[in-house]
């Protein structure tokens, strides 16, 4: 019998497919509004805005200006998971970690009801497993493949009296099928891309009973193009790219005000510096710029010109040409960049559902119940979805 989240999922899948070429773009590539050709009307919207549009503005402008657009499909999960409210922590157990990061372990913690022995995935330090240990009076065994962290964590589980032990294991390479094999249950909060998809694939060939998973930064794969878990998701018509991942997971305004101000002079840098190299090489092609330092960002537009030049080996343009006057430039296409990604962040949380519900697909298949719901407000993170499977 189909579920919702297979009901879910193919009306989403539809949906995406249809309007992939509104999000299926790479920002810096074109000089131009990259939907010049299909869509002019919502081009000619652009052209003469002068704001960067919120999300209500880019829903009724794609549904004026793009012909028989409909807005996002309403879904059957997002709404938060049921707590159960656990008794205070002391004060000490939360020392050394980040405000925010403490409030997204107590909340997913607070929607699990967890199976012991529970294997903690990737664990870090083991914060999560602590608090389970502490609260829900678990045996975990934390997986973590530095061992410096295995052995703050170690430490901290001795010191707190706790039943927790750490093992360093490289679970990519198959370290954590064993403990797998011993445990009832697996948590993991945030593991990224290939990590939570090895979960997913191992815990199931464990047989666990219970999984809990937030899954985290889906482009972090080995494979060039999305490989769906589910046989609903390789049946699917979307299909996804990293960089398509990388938009499943990408927040313009989540960071702080100093961070969002480096971002933003970095993106005008670089803009100004591929505005420059398209003349002097007389290529109209983006060039790709590897990460750089952000104490580069203190040398201001000419030093970043200098060390870009370096790794592109373009000294001898930067004397012959002049970057006089492509700061200005790279301004200019930055506050047109930030226009263009309010139309794609429109589509960043239906694709975040795609994959999500592709995840669920699987667990469903393998003979789970699957629930999926929101365990914390956005304002703690917008990775802010889990995955619960019940044998």
């Amino acid at each position: 019998m189909s579920s919702s989240f297979s009901t879910d999922f193919s009306v989403l899948d539809g949906w995406l497919a249809q309007n992939s070429p509104l999000w299926n773009i790479q920002s810096f590539q074109s000089l131009d509004w990259p939907w010049r050709t299909n869509y002019p009307e919502l081009c000619n919207w652009l052209d003469a805005i002068t704001h960067v549009p919120d999300y209500l503005e880019v829903e009724q402008a794609l549904q004026e200006h793009v012909v028989g657009f409909t807005a996002v499909p309403k879904v059957t999960f997002d709404a938060p998971l049921e707590k159960t409210l656990h008794p205070p922590l002391p004060s000490y157990v939360s020392q050394g970690i980040k405000g925010r990061k403490w409030q997204q372990i107590l909340a997913f913690s607070e929607c699990t009801q967890i199976s012991s022995p529970v294997i903690e995935w990737c664990a870090g330090k083991g914060h999560l497993g602590k608090v389970l240990a502490l609260q829900q009076s678990a045996h975990v065994h934390s997986l973590e493949w530095q061992q410096s962290l295995c052995d703050s964590g170690a430490d901290e589980a001795h010191r707190l009296g706790i039943a927790q032990t750490f093992t360093c294991a490289d679970v990519l390479q198959g370290d954590g099928n064993e403990p797998l094999l011993h445990a009832n249950s697996a948590v993991a909060l945030h593991a990224c891309g290939d990590l939570h998809r090895v979960l997913i694939e191992q815990g199931i060939a464990a047989r666990l009973d219970q999984m809990a998973i937030s899954p985290c930064c889906y482009h972090l794969t080995q494979d060039r193009q999305y490989r769906p878990l589910s046989k609903q998701g390789q049946q699917a018509n979307t299909q996804l790219n990293q960089d398509n991942l990388k938009l499943a997971v990408k927040e313009v305004a989540t960071a702080g005000q100093r961070e969002q101000r480096l971002k933003a002079l970095e993106l005008t840098y670089r803009l100004g510096f591929d505005a420059w190299q398209r003349q002097a090489r007389g290529v109209d092609q983006y060039l790709n710029v590897p990460s750089c330092p952000k104490r580069l960002l203190n040398e201001g537009f000419a030093g970043f010109c200098d060390w870009a030049a370096q790794q592109k080996g373009l000294q001898k343009q930067l004397t012959a040409y002049p970057i006089k006057g492509f700061e200005q430039i790279g301004e200019q296409r930055r506050q047109r960049v930030e226009i263009l990604e309010a139309i794609t962040q429109y589509f960043r949380r239906p694709l975040e559902y795609w994959l999500v519900l592709d995840r669920a697909l699987c667990l469903e298949e393998a003979g789970y119940q699957v629930a999926i719901g929101v365990f914390c407000e956005p304002e703690l993170t917008p990775r802010n979805l889990m995955i619960k499977a019940t044998k």
